[in-house]
């Protein structure tokens, strides 16, 4: 009892990040004063509660230099580091392609128009069902790893923000770019880059994006997570059809997020 206690008491702070925290000690006891109207003290609670989280929201972004400082995670492309339903904290990077870590390369061309596939190949290991590493035009070899950044980055052209590992960091005439991939070898057998085909169940691999990602275009370095409690936001927004009408969420999620 008394480990969890101490637990406790090192968690308090988080209570914090709760935004009818606030409005409970510093808004709703005026407005009960003045009013004993229990609808109005609910849309005040909510009105209140909906302006904390956007300012807390803001002073995260100012403290942590991104205009994206937390993100849900949706899947379960990066288990088992990161579980769907869990924060994850984000830093800047865009500004600062230093600060992203990865397995380097350097290319002598400009790379930003052009899909991986025309300056880099993967070589697939068929045992163990997922590439074990990218070989460069020039002859420069990566051997996969689960080392580098994980960052969050806009897939174009779906505008879907993803959340994987930075596998390597290409120094180009145009810039710095990343490839990318998610931890979960089962669902990301390959590079979020490699559109072509490989022999997984004989189809041909869903695309995420053709090009490597410019590390201009990073919104975050992901530098602490808090498991679970984005839970409640997907049950509500984003799966309350498969609750409601089969009392569970979809088959291809595990667990109870």
């Amino acid at each position: 009892m008394g480990t969890i206690k101490k637990i406790r008491e090192k968690l308090a702070w988080m209570r914090w990040l709760d935004p009818f925290t606030c409005v409970d000690i510093f808004v709703m006891p005026r407005v009960k004063k003045i009013t004993g109207n229990r609808l109005v003290e609910d849309f005040v609670n909510l009105f209140f509660a909906a302006l904390f989280a956007a300012a807390l929201y803001i002073i995260l972004g100012l403290l942590f230099g991104t205009a994206n400082p937390l993100m849900i995670v949706y899947s379960g492309s990066m288990e088992n580091v990161m579980f769907r339903g869990d924060v994850v904290a984000l830093g800047g990077a865009g500004r600062d392609a230093e600060k992203i870590s990865a397995q380097e390369i350097t290319l002598d061309k400009n790379i930003s128009q052009l899909p991986v596939y025309d300056y880099a190949s993967i070589n697939y290991n068929f045992e163990k069902k997922v590439i074990d590493s990218v070989m460069f035009e020039d002859g420069q070899k990566i051997f996969l790893n689960k080392e580098g950044s994980v960052i969050v980055y806009v897939a174009y052209p779906m505008g879907i923000p993803i959340i994987h590992r930075a596998v390597a960091k290409i120094r180009a005439n145009d810039g710095i770019f990343l490839l990318t991939k998610g931890d979960n070898d089962l669902t990301n057998p390959t590079i979020d880059q490699d559109c072509g085909k490989i022999i997984l169940n004989k189809s041909e691999k869903p695309c995420i994006t053709f090009y490597a990602v410019n590390a201009k275009d990073v919104q975050g370095i992901s530098f602490f997570q808090i498991p679970k409690i984005g839970c409640v936001k997907l049950w509500i927004i984003d799966n309350p059809l498969s609750l409601l009408t089969r009392g569970k969420l979809p088959d291809d999620f595990r667990g109870y997020c």
